[in-house]
């Protein structure tokens, strides 16, 4: 039987957006180590925080990715732009 041992790193946004994870009070029961992390602007550039580490099962790990909430291509691709207006000035690229 092969045992699975992962470390993913995902923000706090995403993270908060899956669904509901159970895990597991002990390292060595863990197929799964989530990294939570938060992003600190800085001048120039961003700077990642650690907020959270989760452990969990490889299948509750699979059940929260699946029961998360997507939000929509519009929604999605005006956060972006967002973010890279505030980043960069306006976008000369404009959704469609």
């Amino acid at each position: 039987m092969s045992r699975y041992e992962m470390a993913v790193v995902v923000d706090r946004s995403f993270f908060q957006a899956m669904g509901e994870m159970r895990t597991v009070p002990d390292i060595s029961s863990r197929d799964v180590a989530w990294f939570v992390v938060g992003f600190e602007e800085m001048a120039r550039a961003y700077r990642l925080v650690p907020d959270a580490v989760r452990y969990t099962t490889l299948e509750d790990s699979v059940l929260g990715l699946t029961a998360g909430v997507p939000v929509s291509l519009e929604l999605f691709e005006k956060r972006i732009l967002a973010k890279l207006t505030r980043r960069s000035g306006p976008s000369k690229i404009a959704p469609d």
